[in-house]
């Protein structure tokens, strides 16, 4: 007997000292200027560039100097400039997507931004791939607030 236990999504919190408008064009359309594409992209060959194609239906594409490399997810949400999500699969098996929300709030000194990754039970290794998430989304988000500066 097989018993499907629910893992808990994984919240991430920062605040980046800019308005709403400026965090979401950061978080969405300018990806490459922050994503660390050095240590965190599936790419067999070198990446450039990833882009999130800005409508409900768009992709988060990884590309290197020949063209496309990997698809990350797949836009589920898009409401600028307060939220987006899409399923989170880069390089993977999209039937095993989890599911990634963002959302930004207007706050006194600037926007804060949420994130909360789910769907861990997709995964055959969720428990142990959530665990791996919480540091490395800690580490590409603080290179967003960097950025989103």
């Amino acid at each position: 007997m097989s018993v499907e236990q629910e893992i808990s999504p994984l919240v991430k919190t920062v605040v980046v000292p800019v308005g709403v408008d400026r965090a979401f064009q950061a978080f969405t359309a300018e990806t490459s200027a922050w994503w660390p594409l050095f240590s965190h992209s599936v790419g067999e060959a070198a990446a450039s560039e990833v882009r999130m194609e800005g409508a409900v239906g768009g992709r988060i594409v990884e590309y290197g100097a020949d063209g496309e490399l990997a698809t990350w997810g797949t836009l589920s949400d898009w409401d600028p400039p307060t939220s987006v999500a899409f399923s989170w699969h880069p390089g993977g098996d999209p039937s095993e997507a989890g599911q990634v929300t963002v959302t930004f709030t207007a706050m006194d000194d600037g926007t804060q931004v949420q994130l909360v990754h789910s769907g861990w039970e997709r995964r055959g290794d969720g428990a142990r791939a959530r665990l791996s998430y919480d540091t490395g989304w800690d580490y590409v988000l603080g290179k967003y607030v960097e950025f989103a500066r």
